[in-house]
């Protein structure tokens, strides 16, 4: 969200470039728009974090997985 609403551009954000003025591009018109959302709701945790297994259990929930290895 810092880097789409933050008028320089880096050198560390070069290899983003042309994705953040299209981000910049859709914000400014409205298109797309950001919003924080807090660690707990962070549905994404389930792809990039060891999570103990209550959490992990609660976002497959979410996400609608089921476990094709269990038996029928």
């Amino acid at each position: 969200m810092s880097i789409a609403h933050d008028p320089v551009q880096y050198d560390r954000t070069k290899h983003i470039e042309i994705d953040r003025h299209f981000i910049k591009d859709n914000l400014d018109r409205d298109f797309v728009i950001t919003t924080h959302v807090p660690t707990e709701l962070q549905i994404v945790d389930i792809f990039t974090k060891g999570l103990p297994r209550g959490r992990f259990q609660d976002l497959v929930g979410k996400l609608g997985m089921i476990d094709i290895h269990l038996p029928t």
